[in-house]
């Protein structure tokens, strides 16, 4: 049999294994319903822990990479944000000398970075089962893809970050042929899939984690992993807001958007976002309301639903960044990225997870593990932001009836921002990308020290 054809039965039994656990999954879910109690109460204890610093734990070698070569990797980014955690990532190794050939799927940020990007996989972020239902052909044809990359090259080590759906598939893949896999921003399985466990030990060889709670949970299940520290920690070091921007936003009551990143969470949010806009603007006349985009591939799909739905006055950023919300009176966000950034930037935010329908109302009520989904609230433990769980039209009088609030001067608002002014201390200091670096190629077998004062950034 051809390698073709190998790789061709290897999808095939491959997809057919995805599809049985996607109708098993009811039954994962009623099997787990003895251990609720118990998993839910050891979660949240973790969660209440003190805060700890990056663990000094000691790294496996993954790979032995001949001295007289490049190390060679295969990345995957599956989104914009991942994009930019791999291209943080590698600047960091280089600032440390580390020589590297990277292959890699992806988007512009990792060509930019210099990559050989071999299938745009961050052109089609989806969510949910039924998204990925939909584009169930483009990622056969990615996983086939990567299939011809690993039998191809042979990298000797396989990074992916975030993304978990898909690359566990991917890492799977990689460890059936030998490739040991690195996987940066361990998933959030501790939340709300724990049975999950299994299969992502059988997909990866060394986890790097941004909670400082994570390692413990991780090790319980059988997973080697390090924390790193956050990310977005070191984002806001490389993009410092200047004073100027800071104090032009507060200057004019100003309320930002961020639905998320991908198309199927703008089309679910912004909608709403803007009829919450409408509200304030009701009782504040001057309001300014921004939308800062960075993935200038939506910005069509954003000016399309901005004008269905009435955004004719939001000014719209593509390409905006932290000067863009730094100083801005509140934000309205998709639980994510975005809302993490505007918490850290210290503007009060409402934090929306929208998916709708009465099962996933039931799961987010009967299997959520931990008190909270916002990241702001995950890392200090507490609720220092409103965060909501939206699957039915009526669940936005609550966000509406919270940003209303919020936007005044009260309790609430002081509250938050005093929990606001308590949240960088909880994740850590700059420096999680150079930490993961220093794994990176310690894992290759490459001890190495920063070169340059760009290796954190």
């Amino acid at each position: 049999m051809s390698g073709a054809a190998r790789r061709g039965v290897e999808a095939g039994l491959v997809l057919a294994r995805e599809l049985v656990r996607a109708l098993a999954f009811p039954l994962h879910m009623l099997a787990f319903l003895p251990r609720r109690a118990e998993v839910r109460a050891r979660t949240r204890a973790l969660l209440a822990a003190p805060p700890a610093g990056p663990a000094p734990d000691t790294v496996p070698l993954l790979a032995r990479v001949p001295p007289e070569r490049p190390a060679r990797l295969f990345l995957s980014a599956g989104e914009t944000s991942g994009e930019r955690h791999a291209v943080h990532l590698l600047t960091a190794l280089r600032a440390r000398g580390v020589a590297l050939e990277v292959d890699a799927f992806g988007g512009p940020l990792l060509a930019g970075a210099g990559c050989r990007v071999l299938f745009p996989l961050s052109d089609r972020a989806v969510m949910g089962a039924l998204g990925a239902l939909k584009s169930l052909g483009f990622f056969v044809r990615a996983f086939l893809r990567c299939l011809r990359q690993l039998d191809g090259a042979r990298p000797d080590l396989v990074v992916l970050v975030d993304y978990p759906g898909f690359h566990l598939v991917l890492g799977a893949a990689a460890r059936r042929r030998g490739i040991p896999v690195l996987h940066l921003i361990a998933p959030q399985y501790w939340a709300w899939a724990p049975w999950r466990m299994p299969r992502y030990r059988g997909a990866v060889d060394l986890a790097l984690t941004v909670f400082p709670f994570e390692p413990a949970w991780f090790a319980a299940a059988g997973v080697r992993s390090t924390y790193i520290g956050h990310p977005q920690i070191d984002q806001l070091a490389a993009e410092p807001v200047p004073d100027a921007a800071r104090a032009a936003n507060a200057a004019r009551p100003t309320l930002v958007l961020l639905p998320g990143s991908r198309s199927a969470e703008i089309e679910l949010h912004l909608p709403r976002f803007l009829g919450i806009a409408a509200r304030i603007r009701a009782g504040t006349p001057d309001l300014r309301v921004v939308l800062p985009h960075r993935d200038a591939r939506q910005a069509g799909r954003i000016r399309e639903l901005l004008a269905r739905h009435g955004g004719h006055a939001v000014e719209f950023v593509p390409g905006g960044g932290y000067a863009t919300i730094a100083g801005a009176r509140l934000a309205l966000a998709k639980s994510g990225t975005g809302s993490l950034e505007a918490c850290l930037l210290g503007v009060p935010t409402v934090v929306v997870y929208r998916a709708p329908g009465r099962l996933a109302r039931f799961l987010y009520t009967h299997y959520l593990l931990t008190p909270f989904f916002a990241s702001a609230n995950l890392a200090t433990g507490t609720r220092i932001v409103p965060e909501h769980f939206v699957s039915a039209d009526a669940d936005w009088d609550a966000v509406t009836a919270s940003a209303l609030e919020l936007w005044e001067e009260g309790t609430a608002r002081s509250r938050c921002l005093a929990g606001l002014a308590t949240l960088r201390g909880r994740l850590g200091t700059a420096g999680a990308m150079d930490r993961a670096a220093a794994v990176l190629a310690a894992a290759l077998g490459r001890a190495t020290h920063p070169t340059g004062a760009g290796g954190g950034a």
